[in-house]
């Protein structure tokens, strides 16, 4: 046997084996590079709809599933109740009028809303005004958990009544008690990534601003109060409002003819 022969041939193949795994190599480094510079990223994808933002809130949380039931209002309840003829009305919900109306200042604010509701409802520290209607003479709150508001849940509602001459007059209230977790904290999406989410479902039209958002909760199951965390968000597009909600687990869109 030729040794020498037979050397020079095993070093060709092995170098031609190191050049094959290195072309192998070359191509990967590549074909990943592009996938990273093909993907846009969530604010890109935005950007090249025009769709703008302000102030979305940064990175992720975690957020568990929480479940309630709705209150029973007692006779027990209504002795609570000063200067206004409340009852029961079909046991969960409350319909009360004012003896003396409540003044309020010549311009409305959210935080004087808020303080009258603390001090002349039940539980009224548990609510956050959702919105103020002026030509309907009344402002809608919802009920929080932590800090955060059950938005669209007409067991966990407060509707305000005004007169002319913005003074509370009367208010009918709902309530959800013994909340509790339902399910062990996950991690949500993003804010960025849920209008991302919203735009991809052709929720979110191009040429939109989002100009508010909030991480809160939406009722997965009405029939036994469970809730899961949800985003909410404000957007206008041309000269409509609209208010979008997008479920901040799986992504799905609550749709608002769907909201209580």
């Amino acid at each position: 046997m030729d040794w020498s022969k037979t050397k020079t041939i095993f070093i060709l193949v092995f170098l031609v084996f190191d050049i094959y795994l290195s072309c192998q190599l070359y191509f990967k480094h590549v074909k990943n590079q592009y996938e990273v510079i093909g993907s846009p990223t969530a604010e890109q994808s935005l950007k090249a709809a025009n769709i703008t933002f302000v102030d979305l809130p940064k990175g992720k949380a975690k957020r568990p599933y929480i479940s309630a039931e709705e209150k029973v209002f007692t006779a027990k309840d209504l002795k609570k109740l000063k200067n206004q003829q409340a009852e029961i009305v079909n046991g969960q919900k409350l319909s009360s009028v004012f003896d003396k109306p409540v003044k309020l200042g010549t311009k409305i604010k959210t935080d004087q809303l808020e303080a009258v509701i603390q001090e002349n409802m039940l539980y009224g520290s548990r609510y956050k005004l959702w919105n103020y209607d002026k030509d309907l003479n009344q402002a809608v709150f919802y009920e929080t958990y932590n800090g955060k508001m059950i938005f669209n849940n007409k067991n966990a509602k407060l509707t305000v009544y005004l007169n002319d001459r913005n003074e509370i007059i009367s208010y009918d209230q709902t309530y959800l008690t013994n909340i509790k977790i339902y399910r062990e904290e996950e991690e949500t999406l993003s804010a960025v990534k849920a209008v991302e989410a919203l735009y991809k479902k052709g929720t979110l039209k191009p040429n939109s601003t989002v100009t508010k958002a909030e991480l809160g909760y939406y009722t997965r199951v009405p029939e036994l109060q469970v809730l899961v965390p949800t985003w909410h968000f404000t957007v206008k597009h041309g000269n409509e409002t609209e208010q979008l909600f997008i479920n901040a687990f799986e992504g799905q869109v609550n749709e608002m003819e769907n909201a209580q």
